[in-house]
């Protein structure tokens, strides 16, 4: 299934309900998928982790990124195959309904263009140019169930921390 959001292209509300129609429609393949054809699939995956390197600046480009995210784990491919292979499909429908249950946390940020389009009329002009204002809009009937922050900096005050997490 491939999302049509070419029908209402000002509408990003429509985006994220295709998301969400889309992980939906994902989360029953993953389902109906037999046993045999999830193996296949790990399989083919760990066989594209396990292939050589086809010229040496594939080895340098995956050494330097683990340099530069400075988490030094230069093999991780080896860690990323072990992982593999005691993958299951039920790991793996587990963690899905985990990420997508009722608790889980999505951020959708909507920026709206100014133009006929979107309804607006002409705004003034300053002499250094045109005059740039933040306007919030209230969410549509596609986010009614959504919880609608105006002010950031106050609703990231209210989060916990975590510290960031390097592997040594």
């Amino acid at each position: 299934m491939v999302p049509n959001i070419s029908l209402i292209p000002f509408s990003s509300e429509l985006v994220d309900k295709k998301i969400e129609e889309f992980l939906l429609y994902f989360e029953g393949k993953m389902r109906l998928l037999t046993e045999k054809a999830f193996r296949t699939q790990v399989s083919a995956l760990i066989h594209i982790k396990e292939c050589e390197d086809s010229y040496l600046g594939e080895e340098v480009d995956r050494n330097w990124n683990e340099i530069m995210s400075q988490q030094y784990l230069f093999d991780r491919l080896a860690h990323e195959v072990e992982a593999l292979q005691s993958l299951t499909k039920s790991d793996l429908v587990g963690w899905f309904q985990v990420h997508r249950g009722k608790e889980r946390k999505a951020l959708s940020i909507h920026v709206v263009g100014f133009g006929k389009q979107e309804g607006d009329s002409d705004v003034q002009q300053s002499l250094l140019g045109e005059i740039y204002q933040l306007t919030f809009l209230p969410p549509s009937s596609y986010m009614k169930n959504t919880t609608y922050i105006r002010d950031i900096r106050n609703f990231t005050l209210m989060l916990n921390l975590l510290p960031y997490h390097k592997i040594k």
